[in-house]
């Protein structure tokens, strides 16, 4: 039912002689995670209205100011680029 748990000594002399489970890994990355959600927001003010609206301090972003952090980036991928960086970034900052 339950699985064995298997103490190492020396965890570098086992990776050396091979004394360790093969287990698959998954590499990736999940740099661009959120985007998927830009599409559904036709500009910055909207999304960061809708996010940052209800707490009763949003105003308008300064556009000037948004781009310079972004810079380089197209319209499409500054809005992809902080619908990444609010929704998962800066919440998942405030959880620590």
């Amino acid at each position: 039912m339950f699985g064995s748990v298997t103490y190492i000594d020396d965890s570098l002399q086992a990776i050396r002689t091979g004394q360790i489970p093969q287990v698959p890994v998954l590499l990736g990355s999940m740099q661009d995670d959120g985007t998927i959600f830009a599409p559904s927001f036709p500009n910055i003010s909207v999304f960061l209205g809708r996010e940052f609206g209800r707490l009763n301090f949003y105003r308008p972003p300064n556009m000037t100011a948004v781009m310079a952090l972004y810079p380089g980036l197209n319209d499409t991928q500054l809005l992809d680029a902080v619908v990444r960086d609010v929704l998962f970034r800066w919440y998942a900052l405030r959880l620590f």
